[in-house]
């Protein structure tokens, strides 16, 4: 079975694009390759899948001609991504407060919950969402439950502190 998925975005300058996401309020970092400092790249982590974000002028230069079509043509186009975080009213504000480009307004869905399109700064269009139809809200720990798990790990410190001193002694 797969385990994520983490399609490349090709991009004119990885570090805006970052900073548009990190901006979003996602998660969001610039990262080094062993290739050299122009081999730069970004990754937007989304727990089990993700997104390369990939500057499309780091070809290696002894890459085939026949294997360099996924770095050609124009950006942002026939894509949607679609990303779930967990409050899109939060997310929208975020994206007021860096002025993202706003492709579609935040708006209740009617599947419930909330979502909103914003276009990154190299036109590939997001959708932030809140509920994905037909999914399953997290479920919450009840107060109770978690007051107990709260006092199981007290209790648990409060044991290996006794331990412990009774070994010193």
């Amino acid at each position: 079975m797969a385990k994520g998925l983490w399609p490349v975005i090709n991009v004119s300058d990885v570090a805006k694009s970052v900073e548009f996401y990190k901006g979003l309020g996602l998660k969001a970092r610039l990262d080094k390759t062993s290739m050299g400092p122009e081999m730069a790249f970004g990754t937007l982590d989304l727990g089990d899948a993700g997104i390369i974000i990939w500057d499309k002028h780091a070809v290696p230069p002894d890459q085939a001609e026949d294997t360099k079509a996924w770095v050609t043509g124009e950006l942002g186009k026939g894509v949607l991504f679609t990303i779930g975080v967990p409050n899109a009213q939060k997310a929208w504000a975020n994206a007021q407060k860096i002025r993202a480009e706003v492709d579609v307004p935040l708006e209740a869905q009617p599947w419930g919950g909330h979502a909103f399109n914003v276009v990154d700064p190299d036109g590939y269009v997001l959708s932030i969402t809140d509920k994905f139809p037909d999914m399953e809200p997290p479920k919450k720990r009840s107060a109770k439950k978690r007051a107990a798990k709260k006092g199981a790990a007290k209790k648990g410190a409060k044991t290996s502190a006794k331990k412990a001193k009774g070994k010193r002694r």
